[in-house]
């Protein structure tokens, strides 16, 4: 999957270079993400959401087709409990032996192609399909020990939404879902572009 990722990348990043620059947008999106631990809890204290941003670049390769590069910041989970509370995980009840909170942060690099069609003057309903490097960190903290770990992998991705044109700037919404070896990322946008 890295080969296909990189593959993908000089891809269009070669495309990139014979395309005028009038043609590349940048932008920005707010991102309202709820992250899937597979963690049923019971009486500790679950926040599986949170906010983020995705940062693009893009260039459309026809009239109805773009390629997008982006990084995308998905912000953190965490679970919380003290002495004796519990939670779920994988079908196996688990109890805090001390006071302790678990929070996993994570962010991904991805290329997409993002298909349009347009409904009305200036307006596109898009959709998109992608590849996405990601790495998420897990920090442990107790009342008497710490631990932090890495893990990272390529998954794939896909959303929709709709975008309007006004002039050199467009505004989108959509949806987007992000695979992280198993786990997923919902992810609610809303942002705005800017062409050159």
């Amino acid at each position: 999957m890295k080969k296909i990722m990189l593959t993908l990348l000089a891809f269009s990043m070669l495309s990139f270079q014979s395309v005028k620059s009038e043609e590349f947008y940048i932008g920005i999106d707010y991102l309202n993400n709820e992250i899937d631990t597979g963690i049923t809890n019971i009486n500790s204290t679950l926040d599986e959401k949170d906010n983020g941003y995705s940062l693009y670049a893009g260039m459309p390769i026809s009239e109805t087709m773009d390629i997008e590069v982006s990084y995308n910041d998905f912000g953190e989970a965490s679970i919380s409990g003290l002495d004796g509370q519990q939670f779920i995980y994988e079908g196996t009840t688990y109890e805090w032996l001390v006071d302790a909170s678990l929070a996993v942060k994570a962010s991904s690099i991805g290329v997409a192609a993002k298909q349009k069609i347009e409904l009305s003057e200036g307006v596109m309903l898009y959709g998109k399909l992608g590849v996405h490097q990601w790495d998420s960190e897990l920090n442990i903290a107790s009342t008497n020990s710490t631990l932090n770990a890495d893990e990272d992998g390529t998954d794939v991705f896909y959303g929709a939404g709709l975008e309007v044109n006004l002039a050199n700037l467009q505004g989108r919404v959509g949806y987007s879902m992000y695979d992280l070896d198993g786990e997923e990322v919902d992810s609610i946008n809303i942002g705005f572009s800017y062409n050159f």
